[in-house]
């Protein structure tokens, strides 16, 4: 049983920070087009400045200057947001985009390679962020927009600049939990397998035990050692020892594809098996792993090694531990090593 989840979090910057900024350019466009259309010069030249800073801020994702990049849009946002709310006022809703960009900020900074102590720059944005709010509110109390354009525009930019806001929020939130479910898989993943053979470990053999339940009794447990596996070490060295290894939890992988294989410890593993409607089968299936391992050839810097394992096997009864299932396959293993090794003792 294997499962296979990456974390790819250079994908993640990547694909995030062009898209956002290939929004964010559409976005200006879509402003200067209808600033254009309203009259209003001073936005105009703003929107034609902030296409020009959209564009050269793909510069910066080519060569993988995320930070950089998050910064920079973040000022400019905030800057533009902020002239933006002077300019035609409150009604507009310029303002409220300042609150959708805090997520972003925080974001890039969550995703970014940034050292701990870097990362209170998200904390000042959006210090900075409610400041810019603040003042909008106090001055637009007190004094009146640059320029009034009419009410159903208002309206329209209004509502833009919620589901603007709103975007940022979602978007960027459901990345971040998406992202953070994933991760919370590999790390639940990384502790239950063997880092050297990539089957279980002890805890996700456990966590197996505890799965089937009731169901124990529809299975049987094999735990097998590998015969004199010292001597891999000993003649080649340890890095043969865990070629060895690494092969064999493959070959067992390989045998039992429906079974469930886990390392135990050293050169020992644990196959939790389900039984077939004929039991022999399914002792048959399990000694077709160690026929398969004494038919393997090992290659190791160019030599040709062989190896063996014996097996015991032990149904399951009376409620018993998962210690004591498998000392009681231990029993049968114990005496297949007595007695020859290279066999399946059931």
């Amino acid at each position: 049983m294997h499962i296979n989840i990456s974390i790819d979090q250079e994908k993640v910057k990547k694909l995030s920070s062009f898209f956002s900024c290939l929004i964010f350019l559409i976005a200006h466009i879509l402003y200067f087009t209808a600033f254009l259309a309203l009259g209003v010069k001073p936005l105009i030249f703003i929107n034609i400045g902030s296409i020009l800073f959209y564009i050269l801020m793909f510069i910066l994702i080519k060569y993988r200057l995320y930070s950089l990049y998050v910064n920079l849009t973040g000022i400019e946002i905030a800057l533009y947001m902020f002239v933006g709310a002077l300019l035609l006022g409150r009604n507009c809703g310029f303002h409220l985009c300042l609150i959708g960009l805090s997520t972003l900020i925080f974001f890039a900074s969550y995703f970014s390679k940034q050292k701990p102590k870097n990362r209170i720059y998200p904390m000042l944005f959006g210090v900075l962020y409610t400041i810019l709010i603040i003042i909008v509110y106090l001055y637009l109390r007190y004094n009146d927009p640059y320029t009034r354009i009419k009410d159903i525009y208002e309206t329209i930019l209004y509502i833009t600049h919620i589901l603007i806001t709103c975007s940022f929020v979602c978007i960027f939130l459901y990345i971040l939990t998406t992202h953070a479910v994933n991760l919370e898989k590999k790390i639940q993943h990384d502790s239950m397998t063997d880092k050297l053979t990539n089957v279980s470990n002890r805890l996700g053999l456990s966590q197996y035990y505890d799965k089937i339940g009731d169901q124990k009794n529809n299975y049987l447990i094999a735990i097998f050692d590998i015969d004199d596996f010292k001597k891999f070490n000993d003649k080649n060295g340890h890095l043969c020892g865990d070629y060895v290894l690494k092969q064999i939890a493959k070959i067992a992988q390989e045998n039992s594809s429906d079974d469930f294989v886990s390392r135990w410890g050293g050169e020992e593993f644990v196959i939790i098996s389900k039984i077939d409607e004929n039991i022999e089968d399914t002792y048959k299936k399990i000694d077709n792993i160690r026929k398969s391992i004494e038919e393997y050839n090992f290659k190791y810097n160019n030599k040709s090694l062989k190896s063996t394992i014996t097996i015991g096997i032990a149904l399951f009864d009376n409620d018993i531990s998962l210690e004591d299932w498998i000392l009681r396959a231990d029993d049968k293993l114990y005496y297949g090593k007595q007695n020859g090794k290279n066999q399946t003792v059931k």
